[in-house]
């Protein structure tokens, strides 16, 4: 499969969206400098992120909302693509949400 030539532009939902995506940062540098650059590159590609990256449901039912593991247990990042806009959404960043 061809890599997306399109680059795309991650767009952080609100400011506390930013503070937490911030901290993931800081706690996991090595696995967020990865997620940018799948988010960036292929954020829907699932071949270039075996067993990070679902599709959610459930309360997430609204059309395209992914999630990307940043650990295997814990640390999460759950976003929207716009192919329009060549943008990627982030709705949440952090640790499993106890919603």
């Amino acid at each position: 499969m061809l890599k997306s030539k399109t680059r795309y532009r991650i767009v952080l939902e609100s400011n506390r969206i930013q503070k937490d995506w911030d901290a993931l940062g800081q706690e996991f540098p090595e696995r967020m400098r990865e997620c940018k650059s799948f988010l960036r590159n292929n954020p829907e590609d699932r071949t270039q992120a075996v067993g990070k990256l679902k599709k959610l449901t459930g309360m997430y039912r609204e059309k395209g909302i992914l999630q990307y593991d940043i650990t295997k247990d814990d640390a999460r990042v759950i976003y929207r693509v716009n192919k329009r806009e060549n943008t990627v959404i982030i709705k949440y960043a952090g640790h499993h949400p106890n919603w």
